[in-house]
């Protein structure tokens, strides 16, 4: 049989889609209209000079000056952009547009978004360079995530596909997987999440071989990387690089320190955080120090394997270690690499374990995952397993689609499933397990909400299996004898799925009030997305409207998530430095049928902090003009949004603007 190629139609601007943007922004927010805008208008960097297609529209040059900061009478005329030496310390030393967002109780985070014009830069850099940031990616034996490979084109549509294909909550595209989407511009190896590593074959077998673990990591990480240390790295150390290059060069370190300077309004104390490009520059850094440590622990006769392991993730190390004078020779190595790097390790995050090495918050988890596997468990006499619930939904897929199967209905309507969730006793037992294991909730709640969204999705899958043939059968004239059973367990399986939906509900709403931040917000968010589109969208079966649920259970749990939303609206106010953490539930709430949308009133206090200064952020903008959108309910808070918005461009010189990437991308969306 033969195989059949699918290629995924992306080009070289498509790393605009993954790693130019924080992971930590509205879902209305994207790259994909600036992707098609380059790509449609063949708008690329050729050498030292920015060129588009021929006979572009005078619209469309208005759009790209804009964005260039160019003029657009030169433009036509010379049908070109600089983008050389002079021209790049001129026009492309821009302002990110930073935002905060919640890190800890007490402490926000700095993210950045880098202007469009330098994006234009990077889709080039990644171009041209892919080869040696992987090459540079590639000479530490201690990461456990770079780089590995440019992701895949395509894939082949066959059962080692199904067997290949990575998780869709997978962030990072995974070296051995396949994906239907592109997630990131390389694929990687060998995580995508550092607590995979706790579950691999590689901390376990550290474990047997080791009996003491130093973990410990870099003090204020990105904030620290000093650009020019790239230069250093890729050339062999600081010593030998500035012996090797007294005056400006034109090595590819040097290139990647002038591209991190340029979107940082030339800032060479620290680089943007948020993009993975940041993740990758830093990556090379760590690399050269880790191969330097370990080459300098060899010298000393200490041996990889035998006398140690150390394995790191980003900017976590776990070294781990049975003599003690390999752990002291160990960290007088790493505290002098870095220090030659302007890094040094965070003395608070550092911690010592003697085997077994399990933290409180490894032994909060195992509880919480056992916790979760017992209480939302799918019970049905048909047994499905995790592993075969994508075939049998297949199977049952291909049998409605052609000829409906009187012995698939017969099963579907005497199918005792069991799909049912206690939420009080799951807090109760939640709050137990912290207090036991002594941790935090901002521990474990994001990592409690991830797996309670993945549970649900493949509840929801196991769960629709016979629902599909019921819905489709309800409406077939060929089983009309059959519809009051149909009717009756159909009846029955809705009202389990509704009542186990509102249970759910109450425990993510319960999780989320002890740790309001971005993250844990768009893990809820997740978790009504996906409850959502399963509530809200009929089946369509031969290209036929197939009714999926009644009115009456989509007003039970819609009115549901409405009720939590008000509530975290009126227990929360917008801080003017953690603008984000609960506006993003407007964009979910948007997708509700407008009769569950917010009142004025309730909007305006939940607001109120902004009625009183002008420090509304772009996003936030952006937010709140999606959801006021054209409704008339909302008009008079949309025109005191809109006066705002005059004057925050009024507050600033046209020069500042002219460099903020958070004017660009504000003036583009309005």
């Amino acid at each position: 049989m033969k195989r059949k190629k699918i290629r995924l139609k992306y080009k070289k601007e498509r790393v605009l889609l993954s790693d130019m943007l924080p992971y930590e922004l509205p879902l209305i927010f994207s790259n994909r209209y600036f992707y098609r805008f380059l790509v449609k208008n063949g708008i690329h960097v050729n050498g030292d000079k920015i060129i588009w297609n021929e006979n572009v529209s005078d619209g469309t040059l208005q759009i790209l000056a804009f964005i260039l900061g160019a003029n657009m009478s030169n433009m036509k005329v010379n049908g070109y952009v600089t983008c050389d030496d002079s021209s790049l310390k001129k026009n492309f030393q821009t302002i990110p547009f930073s935002y905060r967002i919640l890190h800890k109780p007490t402490k926000s985070r700095e993210l950045s978004l880098i202007h469009p014009r330098n994006q234009i830069l990077m889709v080039d850099f990644y171009d041209r360079y892919k080869s040696l940031m992987l090459y540079y990616c590639s000479l530490d034996k201690y990461s456990l995530r770079y780089p590995n490979k440019v992701a895949c084109y395509f894939y082949y549509r066959d059962k080692l596909h199904k067997t290949l294909i990575g998780r869709k909550t997978d962030s990072l595209e995974l070296f051995f997987n396949e994906y239907e989407n592109l997630r990131t511009f390389f694929s990687y190896k060998r995580y995508n999440n550092i607590y995979k590593f706790y579950e691999d074959y590689r901390y376990q077998r550290a474990e047997k071989k080791f009996a003491h673990l130093l973990k410990f990591d870099i003090q204020g990480c990105f904030d620290s990387i000093y650009t020019h240390s790239i230069a250093w790295a890729t050339g062999g150390g600081k010593d030998i690089y500035k012996e090797s290059f007294r005056s400006e060069d034109n090595t590819f370190g040097s290139k990647w320190d002038r591209q991190m300077q340029l979107m940082n309004y030339n800032e060479t104390n620290g680089i943007v955080i948020g993009p993975e490009f940041s993740r990758i520059f830093a990556e090379v850094i760590f690399q050269h120090v880790d191969s330097s440590v370990a080459h300098s622990l060899k010298n000393e006769k200490y041996d990889f394997e035998r006398d140690y392991v150390c394995y790191r993730y980003v900017d976590d190390y776990f070294f781990f270690y049975n003599d003690e004078a390999c752990r002291k020779k160990a960290i007088e190595l790493f505290d002098e690499k870095l220090k030659e790097f302007k890094l040094a390790i965070s003395a608070e995050k550092t911690h010592e374990f003697s085997r077994p090495f399990i933290t409180d918050i490894t032994r909060a988890k195992i509880r919480i995952d056992k916790l979760i596997d017992n209480e939302l468990q799918y019970h049905s006499v048909q047994n499905l397993t995790e592993e075969n619930i994508e075939d049998e939904a297949d199977t049952v897929d291909d049998n409605i689609e052609s000829t409906l199967n009187l012995s698939l209905l017969e099963t579907a309507i005497d199918d005792k499933d069991w799909l049912h969730f206690n939420s009080r006793k799951f807090n109760q037992t939640f709050k137990s397990i912290l207090v036991e294991c002594n941790v935090e909730a901002k521990d474990v709640i994001n990592y409690t909400l991830s797996r309670l969204g993945n549970k649900l999705s493949s509840d929801i899958k196991k769960f629709d299996k016979n629902f599909k043939v019921l819905s489709r059968t309800m409406s077939n004239v060929d089983y009309t004898e059959y519809h009051s059973k149909i009717q009756k367990a159909k009846q029955k399986k809705e009202d389990m799925i509704v009542a186990f939906m509102e249970e759910l509900l109450d425990v993510t709403f319960f999780l989320y009030a002890s740790n309001k931040r971005v993250n844990t917000t768009l893990k809820v968010i997740n978790i009504l997305n996906l409850i959502i589109i399963h509530l809200d969208n009929d089946y369509e079966i031969k290209g036929e409207n197939v009714v999926k649920y009644s009115d009456n259970a989509r007003d039970i749990v819609f009115k549901k998530i409405q009720d939590e939303l008000s509530l975290v609206l009126k227990t929360t106010s917008v801080e003017p430095n953690t603008q984000l953490e609960t506006l993003f539930f407007l964009i979910i709430n948007k997708q509700l049928r407008s009769k569950y949308h917010f009142g004025n009133i309730e909007l305006t206090k939940y607001l109120q902090r902004f009625a009183e200064d002008d420090s509304l952020n772009a996003l936030s903008i952006i937010i709140l003009l999606y959801y006021y959108g054209n409704e008339s309910r909302y008009s008079s808070l949309k025109l005191k949004l809109v006066e705002k918005i005059k004057k925050k461009y009024k507050s600033e010189s046209l020069d500042f603007k002219r460099k903020s990437a958070e004017f660009c991308i504000l003036t583009l969306d309005l």
